[in-house]
């Protein structure tokens, strides 16, 4: 601004602070000028209030994101453990699992390969579960389905194999005809194998398998696969070649139950 101009913006101020009546002349030099410089304030002000106003809404949202982010966890560990409670109702429901105790494990590991075979939960020694043990789905559209047995166990740890793992074989039969067979594993993702089963045996699609409860390892009577192909082609000359599939998805499996068969149990 012209020094001129800040001259006269003084002695303008000085008349009103006297509260003297400028002169005219005065008045009519700096009255664009003030007015210029009073919109110039109010634009600077009112930018510095948005300014102000967008900050804190930014940290607004910020605080709002993460509260959004904690309620979302929140819900997913409340569903889970809604989840898992319909599961242990859905077990007390079954007469064949009021027989045995059971503790509930998360599934920590997965395999992801077609071979690896295993699985690992966070039970062990400490929570009685011991080798042989047998688990069961707890989460799902039908908890209590066969997974595996356990193998290996540490004090917090246990390793199960599935039914799905090549290593697995559970004697099963149909309680439609009687008839039985061993259900083996062909690995993840493909379907399981009915072996020993004598050609011209009354094994039918669609038959739903059970454990037969005669190996001493498995309690009869839990849903272990169903049939889903019996192929023309004789295995060894001799058996029927069927594949049935598993009622349980490895790959998707979270939660399970481990049935404690020992008669050393201490509740």
């Amino acid at each position: 601004m012209p020094l001129f101009l800040i001259f006269g913006v003084g002695i303008f101020s000085l008349f009103l602070i006297l509260d003297l009546h400028p002169p005219r002349l005065v008045l009519g030099l700096l009255g664009p000028v003030l007015k210029v410089t009073s919109y110039l304030g109010n634009t600077f002000r009112e930018g510095f209030d948005h300014y102000v106003y967008l900050v804190r809404v930014k940290q607004e949202n910020r605080i709002l994101r993460s509260e959004n982010e904690r309620l979302r966890n929140e819900l997913v560990r409340l569903r889970e453990e809604m989840a898992i409670c319909q599961g242990l109702e859905a077990l007390e429901k079954e007469k064949l699992f009021r027989k045995y105790p059971y503790v509930p494990a998360r599934v920590i590991y997965n395999p992801l390969d077609s071979f690896e075979g295993y699985l690992i939960i966070d039970r062990g020694e400490k929570d009685q579960v011991k080798p042989e043990s047998p688990v069961v789905t707890l989460v799902g559209d039908t908890p209590g389905v066969l997974v595996g047995q356990v193998v290996e166990v540490a004090a917090h740890y246990a390793r199960v194999l599935p039914i799905v793992s090549p290593e697995s074989g559970v004697e099963v039969y149909s309680p439609r005809s009687g008839e039985r067979g061993i259900l083996k594993g062909q690995g993840l993702g493909r379907p399981l194998l009915l072996d020993y089963v004598p050609y011209g045996t009354d094994f039918r699609e669609g038959d739903l398998l059970l454990t037969a409860g005669t190996d001493a390892l498995y309690p009869p009577g839990i849903r272990a696969g169903k049939i889903i192909r019996i192929l023309p082609r004789k295995r060894q000359g001799f058996f029927q070649t069927i594949e049935a599939r598993p009622l349980v998805n490895i790959r998707k499996l979270r939660y399970v139950a481990v049935l404690i068969t020992s008669r050393e149990y201490k509740p």
